[in-house]
């Protein structure tokens, strides 16, 4: 497998890290769009990205960016930014969730930090805030400041995804709810 792993990559493992097991070592795949809520989160996405692509949240100055895909050099990785604000001098990620749960946990730390390293990289602007929209049955914006604490630990799962691959072994992983869910619930011991 080639060392380039995307964002999603790295946020499945940070999620859990037998997603990288199954999926990148042994090479099953998740099926994960036979899923309502995949298939509810990917059409929302998807309607949000083509009947709005002027819109931005009003209180924001700078240009709208929409589907930048982006490759890291230096960490060699890639990952697309749904959506940005770019200003002369820095550039604000907007990650929109399809859920009314809201929570800033790990996995979408991950995601932040990994894709505010894409921006800094391919902009050489500044890319330390973000703005979380939870939208499903009520909208919730929650800011995000991507410190260098996030970045760093993002980095560091998108290392162990990579250990993972190279090592083939099957990572430690703790049952837990998430499990009730999964598409490897069936195979994962």
């Amino acid at each position: 497998m080639s060392s380039c792993l995307s964002v999603t990559n790295a946020v499945e493992h940070a999620f859990c890290p037998r997603f990288t097991y199954f999926q990148l070592v042994l090479g099953i795949e998740q099926r994960e769009g036979k899923r309502g809520t995949v298939q509810s989160g990917r059409a929302f996405h998807s309607g949000h990205s083509t009947t709005n692509k002027t819109y931005k949240l009003k209180r924001l100055e700078g240009t709208k960016l929409t589907e930048l895909l982006l490759f890291s050099k230096k960490y060699s990785f890639s990952g697309k930014i749904d959506e940005a604000i770019e200003t002369d001098d820095q550039i604000l990620i907007i990650e929109r969730k399809y859920s009314d749960y809201i929570f800033i946990g790990s996995t979408l730390k991950t995601q932040l930090g990994l894709l505010a390293i894409l921006a800094e990289e391919n902009t050489g602007k500044k890319a330390n805030q973000a703005i979380v929209v939870f939208d499903k049955k009520e909208r919730v914006e929650v800011p995000v400041k991507i410190t260098e604490k996030i970045k760093q630990t993002a980095l560091e799962v998108l290392q162990k995804t990579r250990y993972t691959i190279s090592t083939g072994d099957m990572p430690f992983s703790k049952h837990d709810n998430r499990c009730l869910n999964c598409c490897y619930r069936k195979i994962c011991p």
